[in-house]
């Protein structure tokens, strides 16, 4: 490598690493202030920067949120698919929870980033389509573990006992056109869906505290809700 390059290379070193200290004071700004209290100013002044230096780096606080939302659920989608892998190739409902498992876990442990992507809207913000792909990576997730199930005889969609309306059976229908494909039988779709539904409600409660101060720790009602949505779903293996 020459020595121009070397150069090149140690200056996208320290950049990089500047970008993440700028994200790990905003991550900061926003567990002490909350989401919308994230600033540029307030973090040029944390990390002894000029507010010009700073916009270097990020041009404006919309383009700092959108990295931290897209780190929020690149981070949760890894976490999740961490948990399915270390789960096994093998034993369909297990891989499942352990799934809804690991999104809780991440919840919990990463209180300000869940409510980024899944508390109130940031005034003033609007999240642009790069943060699409990111976004989607955990609910794929889920579709994939049911279509995996469907395709090795584990889940039969005439075993689910929560069958869809006929409304909801078209928009099913309907969503799964625009994404494209063919996609999941009907049944199996909208009982991931309601699945999903459920497990990311109730985390939200606990997330967001309002289920301690009723029951305390959630975790007991929380492997009562997999049960019940493994046995709705009628997986074998």
């Amino acid at each position: 490598m020459t020595e121009t390059g070397t150069r090149l290379s140690r200056r996208e070193r320290v950049r990089q690493a500047t970008v993440e200290e700028i994200k790990a004071v905003a991550r900061a700004q926003m567990a002490a202030e909350g989401t919308a209290g994230v600033t540029l100013r307030a973090i040029a002044r944390e990390m002894g920067m000029t507010a010009p230096a700073l916009y270097r780096y990020f041009g404006s606080r919309d383009e700092l949120v959108t990295a931290l939302v897209i780190d929020a659920y690149d981070a949760l989608a890894d976490a999740m698919e961490a948990a399915v892998e270390a789960a096994g190739p093998g034993g369909h409902a297990e891989r499942v929870r352990a799934a809804f498992g690991a999104f809780r876990t991440w919840g919990l442990e990463h209180p300000t980033e869940f409510a980024l992507i899944f508390g109130s809207p940031i005034p003033g913000y609007v999240a642009p389509e790069t943060t699409r792909p990111a976004g989607l990576r955990y609910t794929d997730l889920l579709g994939r573990l049911l279509a995996e199930a469907l395709a090795d005889g584990a889940l039969d969609p005439a075993r689910i006992d929560v069958q869809p309306s006929p409304a909801l059976a078209r928009q099913v229908e309907e969503f799964q056109r625009r994404r494209g494909g063919a996609g999941l039988p009907a049944p199996v779709m909208a009982f991931g869906l309601g699945a999903w539904a459920r497990v990311h409600g109730l985390v939200a409660l606990e997330v967001f505290g309002h289920l301690a101060p009723a029951i305390g720790d959630g975790a007991a009602l929380f492997e009562q809700e997999l049960d019940a949505i493994i046995a709705q779903s009628g997986l074998r293996g």
